[in-house]
């Protein structure tokens, strides 16, 4: 608000200085333009009467040289060319003591021209004066001098009449802007304090603060983006809290498996001839751990960048296959369709070979994971251009419309019961679209309530 009336000010101050010498040019200058029109007349006016004069004509003449001069709020003093005085108006006659007045300023006149100038009668009327000298001409011949002589201070009056109405004008208009700077400076430094109050209520971890969205566009847009952020911020919190509780859960359920089996054998509590069975759950368990390990390392790999694409040609068509084969028990426990749409028998991509088998296991085992009993699983293979098209759906559990935000992020799970997805960790997503990403293909998802699909592509190899 300060800096906005500051401005006012500072605008009304400039605005009337400029004023104050643009209206008295103006003025002087109007006048100036009325006064020469005037000497035109009045011209006109002797020529006529030198025309034609008589006792008559030179009544009507006086008048209405007392009348220009009226109406101008001037002295009229007319010479000839030595500066003889013929005639004056009644207003300059009180300050005519001879028949002669100094006209050697005015000397250019006699050529035929017409002469402003200030201050040459000052003395003459006893005040400033503003002069403005006209030929008489008559056949291009200057037979007289014409002195339209006007007072310096009624053209101040003029002047300063105009600037009292700016002023007037400025200062309501200031006025008026110093209420709407105030109203408007309320209405955006409010959002503003609120904004301020919840940025720090979020850093102190209350990340479900949310803003009031403002009316103006631009505090919209800037609230709009804060509780978004807000919300993306109260996301990864509670990804944050749900992977440690998780971690915690994976970590520490192996370890008490393996511990407890392990001083079983120890301690002779599980007889020996039992051991070899639950060393292998050990070992499993074991297996367990070092996946979970080898997760942790590769978000970190992809994370820092330090993961290279080893790009050959090989048949995506068997590789499907193949996989679906690993997933045989799965598929037959829960009686999936399996449908399979390949536009050849066998088809080449060039790509990392090894990359794209983790990003074809990880989609199959996400579709077969939560694909309902019966439901289907669906796999295309399609050719478009240079591009080789797959897409991997299944019917089922479907994703949210706020699950979809989030299914990309590490560490992020859907399923936050782990009713249907025990083992998993929530990296298996983010991990096949680093693949795609580092690939420099596409990767979709399309969904609703009962169905999901995957779509990707890869670089075909058609030699």
């Amino acid at each position: 608000m300060i800096l906005s009336i500051s401005l006012i000010l500072v605008s009304a101050i400039v605005l009337g200085a400029m004023h104050f010498f643009l209206i008295g040019g103006y003025v002087k200058s109007s006048r100036t333009n009325m006064m020469l029109h005037s000497a035109e007349q009045i011209n006109n006016l002797t020529t006529e009467l030198t025309n034609n004069f008589n006792p008559g004509t030179e009544r009507f003449y006086r008048l209405n040289i007392d009348l220009i001069a009226q109406s101008l709020q001037s002295y009229i003093v007319i010479t000839d060319t030595n500066g003889k005085i013929m005639s004056s108006s009644k207003s300059a006659k009180r300050f005519l003591t001879s028949n002669n007045i100094n006209i050697n300023d005015f000397a250019e006149v006699i050529n035929g021209k017409n002469l402003t100038k200030t201050g040459v009668y000052n003395s003459l009327f006893d005040e400033h004066i503003l002069t403005v000298a006209s030929p008489i001409k008559k056949d291009d011949t200057v037979y007289g001098i014409i002195f339209l002589n006007a007072p310096i201070p009624e053209l101040s009056k003029d002047v300063y009449s105009l600037l009292f109405l700016l002023l007037l004008s400025i200062a309501v208009s200031s006025v008026l802007g110093f209420f709407l700077s105030f109203f408007l400076s309320k209405n955006i430094s409010n959002p503003i304090k609120e904004l301020s109050k919840a940025a720090r209520l979020i850093a102190k971890g209350e990340f479900r603060k949310r803003v009031k969205i403002s009316d103006v566009d631009e505090l919209k847009e800037l609230g709009t983006a804060f509780n978004s952020m807000a919300r993306s911020l109260e996301n990864h919190e509670n990804v944050r809290t749900s992977f440690i509780a998780n971690v915690s859960h994976d970590l520490r359920t192996p370890m008490t498996t393996i511990s407890g089996f392990v001083q079983g054998i120890l301690d002779g509590t599980i007889p020996q001839e039992r051991q070899n069975e639950y060393l292998g759950i050990v070992l499993g368990e074991t297996k367990r751990l070092s996946n979970l390990v080898s997760g942790f390392l590769d978000v970190s790999r992809f994370e820092a960048g330090e993961v290279e694409l080893h790009k050959t040609s090989f048949d995506i068509n068997e590789m499907i296959r193949v996989v679906l084969i690993s997933l045989e028990n799965i598929i037959l426990q829960k009686k999936l369709n399996i449908n399979i749409t390949f536009d050849a028998e066998n088809w080449f991509v060039c790509a990392d070979e090894v990359a794209i088998h983790r990003v074809i296991a990880n989609l199959l085992d996400n579709a077969t994971k939560f694909a309902n009993v019966g439901g289907e699983l669906e796999v295309i293979v399609k050719h478009s251009g240079d591009k080789t098209i797959i897409s991997i759906s299944n019917t089922g559990y479907g994703i949210s419309d706020e699950d979809k935000k989030y299914i990309w992020d590490r560490f992020y799970k859907t399923d936050k019961a782990r009713t249907v997805d025990r083992q998993g960790m929530g990296l298996g997503l983010y991990i096949v679209k680093s693949i795609i990403n580092q690939h420099g293909e596409k990767l979709e998802l399309q969904n609703d309530e009962n169905f999901t699909k995957f779509t990707f592509t890869l670089q075909s190899d058609k030699n």
